[in-house]
């Protein structure tokens, strides 16, 4: 039986989609296996022997029992691509977890927010300190939250949502234009900042005290100014078609493309390694599974 050209072109474009139109808008890195480049060699190599050997080269007969396809020129590679597949089909589960907890933290950071923005000088001093504090606190425990995952390239380290959620966020709070017309430069003249290597938000209470004892109107316009722009960044990141929407629904078509055909490509290219995934990709994939009733 000849083998079936037209099946592993079909199958190579398939792959080169997922690779091109998913894989490439998650973000790539340098050591990614190339699946196309792989699926490609496959092709060429088995025209080639389909040619020197007459046609009379066998089709897949099944795998063996070390799970390889021994009808392909190259099993291990093919092994060895079915592996790193099958690292994938728990990455990105985990990374959509992840992207969901953090979307979910900007969005109560929003509603930390928006008191801010109403403050006016005749509000209690003790309840705007409050306020500050509880903001500050909110948005460090959000940005601890995820510091680990943002540098792990199995989770969050090439997700363009993640990194930028976190900038603006930032940025929102350290603009030095807040309070511009009151005199201020920003909430740093009150005594919020945000440590540049860090990340990490303070307060200092007693620099707030002393600028709210001399220039309560002031203090409350700047305070107004940042929580409204923080406000509007966060509701930007997580309004329908912007930065997470658009990284979860790619992360949901990978998903799906690969529990459609999982079935076929280790058929095709043997069963691969199971995934070993660290402590926190585990963590984050059981609660991907809890969270869509998966078992």
């Amino acid at each position: 039986m000849s083998i079936n050209t037209d099946y592993l072109k079909l199958l190579a474009q398939q792959m080169s989609d997922f690779k091109s139109n998913t894989l490439g808008q998650l973000g790539s890195s340098k050591n990614t296996f190339d699946i196309n480049s792989l699926a490609s060699g496959y092709i060429a190599s088995q025209q080639v022997n389909q040619v020197l050997q007459g046609n009379t080269v066998e089709g897949i007969q099944g795998l063996s029992p070390l799970g390889r396809n021994l009808a392909l020129p190259d099993p291990e590679s093919a092994y060895k691509m079915m592996s790193h597949i099958n690292e994938l089909g728990m990455q990105y589960p985990a990374q959509a977890s992840r992207l969901s907890d953090m979307q979910s933290g900007v969005n109560m950071l929003l509603d930390a927010a928006k008191p801010l923005a109403q403050i006016d000088a005749t509000a209690d001093f003790a309840s705007v300190k409050q306020q500050l504090q509880r903001f500050a606190d909110q948005y460090n425990s959000w940005r601890m939250s995820f510091d680990t995952d943002v540098q792990d390239p199995d989770l969050l380290a090439d997700t363009q949502a993640a990194h930028v959620s976190r900038y603006e966020l930032e940025q929102s709070i350290v603009s030095p234009f807040h309070g511009a017309t009151e005199g201020f430069r920003g909430v740093e003249s009150l005594g919020l900042s945000v440590n540049p290597a860090t990340g990490i938000a303070r307060l200092d209470t007693a620099k707030l005290g002393e600028v709210w004892a001399q220039n309560p109107d002031g203090v409350a316009k700047t305070i107004n100014e940042m929580g409204q722009h923080f406000s509007r960044s966060a509701e930007l990141l997580v309004e329908k078609n912007n930065f997470f929407a658009k990284q979860q629904d790619n992360l949901a078509r990978v998903i799906a493309y690969m529990d459609e055909n999982k079935t076929k490509l280790q058929a095709e290219f043997g069963l691969g390694d199971p995934p070993q995934p660290s402590e926190q990709v585990a963590r984050a994939y059981a609660e991907y599974q809890r969270t869509h009733g998966l078992p």
